[in-house]
């Protein structure tokens, strides 16, 4: 475990002054980083953020350990979303000089298995999210309902419905049916 892991522990906690903390130490650099390879500031930012977002996502993982320093994380974070980036801008010629930086940069084994799971997790988050988005609004209140630990009596009677066993059907096609759309191509 890296010192740094205090940092995991605080966005877990939602400490507001460890995260602005985390801000004052690694932003500037994510903006130097980002305007140096032709991005704007509100380009930096709002890759920061991105980067910020997906650790915040891989530290509400109980087991989730840091393992490196928290900026070596965000910096591999923010440079493969940078390179996504400008792929989706088409700047071939910046993207490949950037994917030959990035393979000729010498990081630590742990910090991209870390970085990329954690972009793979942001990744399937945003997924459900659209697809749960796409479900009819009885669905989502009713699976919002039994996610939050609401009596499954309960919850029939705020959707006003005949019974439990009504809950327990709808909810089962609310489930396939966010399954299906999730995994459309």
């Amino acid at each position: 475990m890296h010192a740094d892991h205090r940092y995991i522990e605080a966005l877990r906690r939602h400490s507001e002054r460890d995260i602005r903390e985390i801000y004052k130490q690694h932003s500037a650099q994510a903006l130097r980083w980002v305007v140096a390879r032709g991005g704007s500031p509100d380009d930096a930012r709002d890759i920061f953020q991105e980067a910020l977002m997906a650790v915040f996502e891989k530290a509400q993982q109980p087991d989730f350990v840091l393992t490196c320093p928290l900026g070596a994380l965000l910096h591999v974070i923010w440079s493969r979303k940078w390179i996504d980036r400008l792929r989706q801008k088409g700047r071939e010629a910046e993207v490949r000089n950037e994917e030959e930086r990035r393979y000729n940069l010498e990081v630590a084994a742990d910090v991209l298995t870390v970085a990329e799971e954690a972009l793979a997790e942001q990744s399937r988050q945003e997924r459900l999210a659209r697809a749960f988005g796409q479900l009819s609004d009885l669905c989502r209140q009713l699976l919002t309902l039994l996610s939050n630990g609401t009596a499954a009596k309960e919850a029939a009677e705020t959707l006003q419905m005949n019974s439990v066993d009504t809950l327990y059907r709808r909810k089962n096609a609310c489930t396939e049916r966010w399954r299906a759309i999730y995994n459309e191509p």
